[in-house]
């Protein structure tokens, strides 16, 4: 097939399947503008920002204009830059701007282009923007109508990509604007929290409900034992914000600026990733012998969590009691410091895990098991408050014990990591060509739906692995009609796993796939593959649950029923 060119201020412009000419100028160096465009939704044209002339003098949206042979337009012609001052004008207009004090502030798409194209005041009438109040009540992320600019991002996401539909458009005209329907606040939502609207939001309408005030209260605390833990995939994003490749490896620098910003003792969640594997893996072993009812859906992810509840309630008693990581090290922590007064942290690449450490069940003997989440954005914040140079930081160890991990344990953080550490730990073989075999399976990339089968002995495993909600919920229609039989099946509800989180920085699907690569290069740097080559597993059973393991590392939705 001979090659396509279009020619872009009179730059020649090869393309194959761009979607439209915003995709063909960018995949060539031109940035078009556009606050309402996303390279994995629907085309919605609605901002009017990233309009082009072309050789006839002609404009139209560079988002929904179709590339073709020959096709010949301009990007900062005169009457296209008055169009999008103009455009700027009124968005700004109908915008509460009070950038000094805004969450978005520096980060603000809009706020970005008024200053790329000069736009210093606006001559339309001012104050117009939606007068509904904030809703605050999601622990995890915040809505605030009066920064909203209808850009529809937020929306699409939470249809197409999630399949949740917790927010759309309200009324029309110029009182339309985004909320739940009915009156209602995102709490009284199907809404899972995962946060995917406010890492597309372009300006401050949605934002993660932050408790950074609280968190630097507990650390000026002297009364208090601080203890933290990091989930796999914030070492990717702290690297990027700071800098750095996502590949370049991190985990030392952040261990020393978490010690840094006052936190007491530092963990690494990769532990009890590792710990996960071994209790979950043993459950579907035994679910298998037994006869029990698959496929045995994984219960890491919070947000996946919720939509079960919501969604597909009687699915619930085939979800694993196996608690997440971040819940499993919880309890570690207060079982290793029982007899203290422990303020126990976790940073999270994930909104979700908010609620998740609200929910009632994640109390054990008496005691909230997580007392806060922090975000990756969260972190990234506090640090740089601190005026921490985290580039240039030296490595720290994390502290022991409970301060060693495994491979099985780093890969968590990318869709399919889970599995592959399940079929590493039933696989039980840690040679070179047995991982190689197992990495090649099937089990890695970043599509939206991975099918495989993989064999143990006399043990054949069929194997699905699903992120997105969207693509959930297509997989179990699948099951349920019959379609497609599994013995398991993973679910992150964020894009591409937690590496795509919506308490991450937000990231492109190249720089997402960055991250994936590094994932998979701290597991390379790691001494052991398997999660039970773990040298603290041990201590853990023998040390610190004492027989307990079922009770204090499994948890038990209302909706499970009897099956544990």
């Amino acid at each position: 097939m001979a090659e396509k060119k279009m020619l872009i201020d009179g730059i020649e412009c090869p393309f194959t399947n761009e979607r439209n000419v915003l995709e063909v100028a960018r995949k060539n160096g031109i940035d078009i503008p556009s606050l309402c465009y996303c390279e994995n939704l629907s085309i919605y044209g609605g901002c009017r920002l990233c309009l082009v002339e072309n050789d006839k003098g002609a404009m139209d949206a560079a988002c929904s204009m179709k590339p073709k042979d020959g096709l010949v337009v301009y990007t900062h012609t005169k009457k296209v830059m008055e169009s999008r001052r103009t455009t700027l004008q009124l968005l700004m207009s109908s915008h509460r701007a009070d950038c000094l004090t805004c969450e978005q502030s520096g980060k603000c798409k809009l706020q970005d282009y008024a200053h790329r194209y000069n736009v210093e005041d606006t001559p339309f009438v001012g104050n117009t923007y939606c007068r509904e109040p904030a809703d605050a009540t999601s622990p995890c992320i915040v809505r605030d109508p009066s920064k909203c600019i209808l850009c529809g991002l937020c929306v699409r996401m939470c249809a197409e990509v999630q399949n949740v539909g917790a927010i759309d458009f309200v009324n029309r005209g110029k009182n339309a604007y985004v909320a739940p329907g009915f009156g209602r606040s995102l709490s009284e939502t199907a809404c899972v929290g995962c946060g995917q609207c406010a890492a597309v939001c372009p300006t401050g309408a949605i934002t993660i409900n932050r408790q950074i005030p609280k968190m630097w209260a507990m650390l000026h605390d002297p009364n208090k034992r601080v203890v933290v833990q990091f989930a796999p995939s914030v070492r990717v994003g702290m690297a990027e914000e700071f800098g750095m490749p996502a590949d370049v490896p991190v985990t030392g620098k952040l261990v020393t600026a978490l010690r840094r910003l006052g936190f007491d003792v530092v963990y690494d969640t990769n532990l009890s990733a590792d710990l996960t594997i071994m209790e979950e893996s043993a459950e579907f072993i035994e679910k298998v012998k037994s006869g029990a009812k698959l496929p045995m859906f994984t219960s890491c992810c919070p947000g996946w969590i919720q939509h079960v509840e919501h969604a597909h309630p009687h699915l619930m008693p085939q979800v694993s009691t196996c608690g997440s990581p971040m819940e499993m090290l919880g309890a570690l922590i207060r079982k290793q410091f029982k007899d203290e007064d422990v303020y126990s942290v976790a940073i999270m690449p994930c909104t979700a895990k908010k609620f998740e450490a609200a929910r009632p069940e994640l109390e054990k003997d008496g005691q909230r098991l997580i007392d806060l989440v922090l975000t990756t954005d969260e972190l990234i914040r506090m640090v740089k408050e601190a005026g921490i140079d985290f580039k240039n930081l030296p490595d720290s160890e994390l502290d022991m014990p409970l301060g060693h991990y495994t491979g099985g344990g780093a890969i968590f953080g990318v869709t399919g990591g889970v599995t592959e550490a399940v079929i590493r730990r039933v696989v039980d073989d840690a040679s070179p060509a047995a991982l190689k075999t197992i990495s090649e399976c099937g089990v890695r990339g970043l599509e939206g739906i991975k099918a495989f089968e993989v064999s143990s002995g006399d043990l054949k495993i069929r194997i699905a692995v699903a992120n997105g909600l969207a693509n959930a919920d297509r997989l179990i229609e699948k099951v349920e009609k019959g379609e497609e039989q599994f013995d398991f099946i993973e679910v992150m509800a964020c894009p591409n796993g937690c590496i795509g989180g919506g308490g991450q920085p937000p990231a492109t699907n190249a720089r997402k796939a960055e991250r994936f690569k590094a994932i998979f290069k701290e597991d390379d740097a790691c001494e052991f593959k398997l999660p039970q080559q773990n040298p603290d597993l041990a201590y853990i059973y023998d040390e610190l649950l004492q027989g307990r393991a079922h009770d204090l590392l499994h948890i038990h939705y209302p909706l499970h029923g009897d099956h544990h």
